[in-house]
């Protein structure tokens, strides 16, 4: 049962949901319509689909997992699932049924003991030689890992470069300096960088699909002298953080899918990178 939520200001430059794609932030705020006043609903990425996405080409497995890799969604028990800040950002409707689910702790208290008493003999073997790193399997420490910005000095590698071909692109460098430097920009903070990567390369056709609507009559024409000077000003000095028209304009320049031309992108990256 959908349920009536609100959206805070901050929720569209929040680091978190920043670093999701389009849809993952859509699907994001449709689950806080679908938990109850505790923060739990019944995980359904089928349901979700139909609710929340029904007119997207998307594959929504891939967009739920993207929201569980960032950990804005934590699974539990055999089909329940809970949003860990649903209390911090939501003001509940006092008169809001209570909930039925039960709670993730009832789900965790049977295997807690056990993990704790692990965790203290691993502790004393490691006393004195190296400081405790953060155990990142879930399914063993309940912990989530910890989220970082991608490096300055990250390259693709040669796997990802042929993952990227794989999944269509057209230029697997090209790709990846989009991805490089959107995401820096932005300074954007995620679990699984390589993770990351496939889902840009697997959505990049996506980002680059026309659009339907008052675009559609523009799609495959090509692009004039005069629009190449019209892109050229709008890209000139242009920032992440700064102006950009998305509703005329479509995506900005460090992101997929941009219209701008080739050779225009191409000096805006130049631009950008000194």
């Amino acid at each position: 049962m959908a349920r009536i939520r609100t959206i805070k200001p901050e929720f569209f430059t929040s680091d978190d949901t920043c670093s999701l794609s389009p849809l993952a932030r859509i699907l994001y705020v449709g689950l806080w319509c679908e938990a109850d006043r505790e923060g739990r609903l019944v995980w359904a990425p089928r349901t979700f689909k139909r609710r929340y996405l029904p007119e997207d080409d998307c594959n929504i497995d891939a967009v739920c997992e993207e929201l569980r890799d960032a950990g804005l969604v934590a699974l539990y028990g055999d089909t329940l699932a809970h949003i860990p800040t649903f209390s911090k950002h939501q003001h509940v409707n006092p008169r809001e049924a209570a909930s039925t689910l039960p709670s993730p702790s009832d789900h965790a208290s049977g295997t807690r003991s056990d993990a704790s008493v692990t965790r203290r003999e691993e502790g004393k073997e490691r006393e004195g030689k190296e400081e405790q790193s953060i155990d990142c399997s879930p399914a063993e420490s309940g912990k989530a890992k910890r989220k970082s910005k991608l490096p300055e000095d990250w390259e693709p590698t040669a796997e990802q470069l042929e993952y990227a071909k794989a999944q269509g692109c057209a230029d697997p460098a090209d790709t990846a300096t989009r991805f490089k430097l959107h995401h820096q920009s932005k300074g954007t903070l995620a679990l699984d960088w390589d993770k990351g990567f496939q889902y840009w390369c697997r959505n990049e056709s996506n980002f680059r699909r026309p659009q339907a609507g008052k675009f559609a009559h523009t799609a495959g024409l090509p692009v004039s002298r005069d629009d190449d000077s019209q892109w050229r000003a709008r890209t000139r000095g242009w920032r992440p953080g700064r102006f950009w028209n998305r509703g005329d304009w479509g995506p900005d320049p460090s992101e997929p899918g941009c219209r701008a031309p080739a050779s225009v992108l191409s000096e805006w990256r130049s631009e950008a990178m000194q």
